[in-house]
């Protein structure tokens, strides 16, 4: 399901950072274009009643404003641009530069830099320009703190070539222990379960609700059984766990 159809049940959920300053850039148009056929990259579309034009071109472009990320809850899913969303990866969603556009997003706090592309719609949420990636969050070191004023400059623009079959998500069942607000907890709750043979053990930190909390996962398997088989063994030590999938 396309991104910008979960953000509406998420926007309610996220909490409200301070207003954007623009330095520059172009408005979006207003209204369709006389031909009333659009590139797949600017396709305008509607979202809690408004209607958004994405901007024909990103040349020029350069914004100030607050940035927010987004990871498991998306993993795996498409976006936007009908891509499978990686939150690994170095990407973003942006509510009207064209999909395929690569912009070099800059940290302000911290000076730190990274080139990347947006390949899906948002943020949803009064006072945001744009949602990272996970892994973009971390270059720019706002995974932490959830929000950050960052400059967006358009870099250049790509073709938006269409996901070929085999690219679609392999469906997984992941096996989760606990969250933590603590990452240290999440580390000895992780390093127990490693311990115990659970290689594939890991550690997703996701922001909710203003909050960073840390998720510990004994493992992610291809079919609900093996799940299952591992949550029946983790029971007694881990009570809370649960199968996502």
């Amino acid at each position: 399901m396309v991104r910008v159809l979960a953000c509406i049940a998420l926007a309610g959920l996220l909490w409200v950072a301070g207003c954007t300053s623009r330095i520059h850039s172009t408005p979006p148009s207003s209204a369709p274009s006389a031909t009333g056929v659009y590139d797949a990259k600017t396709r305008p579309y509607t979202v809690m009643g408004r209607t958004y034009y994405p901007l024909k071109s990103a040349r020029g472009y350069d914004e100030v404003g607050m940035a927010s990320w987004y990871g498991s809850d998306f993993h795996g899913k498409k976006t936007a641009s009908g891509h499978v969303y990686d939150m690994y990866g170095l990407s973003a969603a942006h509510k009207t530069l064209p999909l395929g556009t690569r912009v070099r997003v800059t940290n302000l706090a911290n000076d730190r830099s990274v080139v990347l592309l947006v390949n899906d719609r948002g943020p949803f949420v009064h006072g945001r320009v744009l949602d990272l990636s996970y892994g973009a969050a971390k270059r720019l070191g706002t995974v932490e703190q959830g929000v950050a004023r960052v400059r967006i400059t358009a870099v250049s623009s790509q073709p938006l070539n269409r996901p070929q079959p085999e690219q679609a998500a392999v469906k997984r069942y992941h096996v989760r222990v606990g969250a933590f607000a603590v990452r240290a907890n999440a580390e000895r709750v992780h390093g127990r379960l490693v311990g115990a043979g659970y290689s594939g053990a890991n550690i997703v930190t996701v922001s909710r609700d203003g909050r960073v909390l840390h998720i510990v996962q004994a493992g992610s398997f291809p079919s609900r059984d093996e799940a299952e088989e591992v949550l029946v063994r983790l029971k007694d030590e881990y009570p809370t766990s649960y199968i996502l999938g």
